[in-house]
């Protein structure tokens, strides 16, 4: 079976195969699946290498919309999921997926193919908040963030949601940092444009 040029085992060819043809250099692992080693990886072919293990009800979020988003180099375990449908769901899951059961507004999601996940300024704003935890488990999110904040759109979709829900846990520390990161971004144009 292929989405978007992802080949996953079971359809054509068996787990065995692709893993014989990785170390022939003609595949690389991606997601779930395999691609083609000269294959671009935009997000919507991110995307389709996680299509399987999602349920038309979620999206992803977090540190695994990040990795979609070619915000993280690594993809995270497990894969944080979100219910994206205002009415409960089952969990009927795979072991690799952590679902959360709180809804993702539909502005803060978007199709990619046919996998959903959150926008990249939810997912920015989702980032910035873990990124001010306490706790050195979200180190890979705060460097994350940073690669999702040097789009100024994004980052001023990120305030704005804050704006809109001033409630929610560390929304004043991830602010600080947003806003830290807006007043950083002219001086890192400037530089640039200076090596240019």
């Amino acid at each position: 079976m292929t989405v978007s040029g992802v080949l996953f085992p079971g359809g054509r060819f068996s787990v065995a195969e692709l893993q014989a043809s990785c170390l022939d250099g003609e595949l690389v692992p991606l997601g779930i699946g395999y691609l083609p080693a000269d294959a671009p990886t935009p997000p919507a072919v991110r995307a389709a290498a996680l299509a399987p293990l999602l349920t038309t009800s979620c999206a992803y979020v977090g540190m695994a919309a990040a990795w979609i988003h070619g915000a993280a180099c690594r993809l995270p375990e497990p894969l944080d999921v979100q219910r994206a449908v205002p009415w409960r769901t089952t969990r009927t899951l795979d072991r690799r997926v952590r679902f959360h059961d709180q809804e993702l507004a539909p502005a803060d999601v978007e199709l990619l193919g046919a996998t959903a996940v959150s926008t990249p300024a939810r997912t920015l704003a989702d980032l910035a908040r873990d990124a001010v935890r306490p706790d050195p488990l979200h180190a890979d999110a705060g460097r994350a963030a940073l690669v999702l904040a040097r789009d100024a759109a994004t980052r001023a979709t990120a305030i704005a949601w804050f704006a809109a829900h001033p409630r929610r846990t560390h929304a004043v520390a991830a602010v600080a940092l947003l806003r830290s990161l807006d007043e950083v971004a002219p001086a890192e144009r400037a530089q640039e444009d200076v090596t240019r």
